[in-house]
């Protein structure tokens, strides 16, 4: 289901890549939607944000980030209730099929391998952006992973 609203989409980008991090935002800023981005570059930082009041629309987690990896933040999400049902993308280089069941059984909501061009960010971007994650249960499993544009 798309989403309708034309509200701000608040995204946590939360990866230790500098390059990627830089890439996301260009792409964001290019996008007609208003999109309000938060960085955390490892784990613990990520949920030092979440313990906060105000929580982003949105989560895109890298897998391999130091201090604490994605995995054991999504873990760790998952298990509060008050995070619970934030959506989770997880935004990785890695196509590693035991990654994509493991973030499928906690229950990340999507699964993207990092696109290789600036295009297929924005592309990629502009299709997350458009899910409604609220009227969206968890997916089924062909559709967890989101190809690259």
């Amino acid at each position: 289901m798309l989403k309708t609203d034309q509200k701000s989409t608040h995204i946590l980008f939360s990866d230790d890549d500098t390059d990627d991090a830089l890439l996301f935002t260009q792409a964001a800023d290019l996008m007609k939607s208003s999109i309000l981005l938060s960085f955390a570059e490892d784990g613990e930082q990520l949920m030092r944000f979440l313990a906060r009041e105000s929580l982003p629309d949105m989560i895109f987690l890298d897998l391999n980030m130091p201090v604490k990896n994605g995995v054991e933040c999504l873990r760790e999400i998952r298990s509060d209730k008050k995070l619970d049902n934030l959506p989770i993308i997880v935004y990785t280089t890695s196509d590693n099929p035991r990654d994509v069941d493991t973030c499928y059984e906690l229950r990340a909501n999507l699964y993207v391998v990092k696109p290789t061009s600036f295009e297929s960010i924005i592309k990629t971007l502009k299709k997350i952006i458009n899910i409604d994650f609220n009227s969206q249960n968890f997916p089924a499993r062909e559709n967890f992973i989101l190809e690259s544009a």
